[in-house]
């Protein structure tokens, strides 16, 4: 399969009930994602996290579709355009 690199933004607008669910869903694709960044809004009820992962696009769209059918929860996802090159870099 050919796997990419997407960043995706998970906004959970009600933290307390979206919490849980989120994080299991996450753990369970743990060995995809390259780099987490959380940030609560305790003061405003609301949680983004941001995130790195390596799928193939048909599995990227199934964690975002997942993602999305929690309640209250907005996914956005990017996937990034590398070149055949820029992937091996370092």
């Amino acid at each position: 399969m050919n796997t990419k690199y997407h960043i995706l933004s998970i906004i959970m607008e009600d933290r307390e009930s979206a919490f849980h669910p989120v994080n299991e869903l996450l753990h369970s694709y743990a060995q995809h994602i390259l780099l987490r960044v959380g940030y609560p809004m305790r003061d405003l009820g609301v949680a983004v996290i941001f995130l790195i992962v390596e799928l193939p696009v048909s599995e990227m769209g199934a964690l975002s579709g997942k993602l999305g059918q929690i309640k209250s929860v907005k996914v956005k996802v990017t996937t990034l355009k590398l070149e055949e090159g820029e992937q091996n870099e370092n």
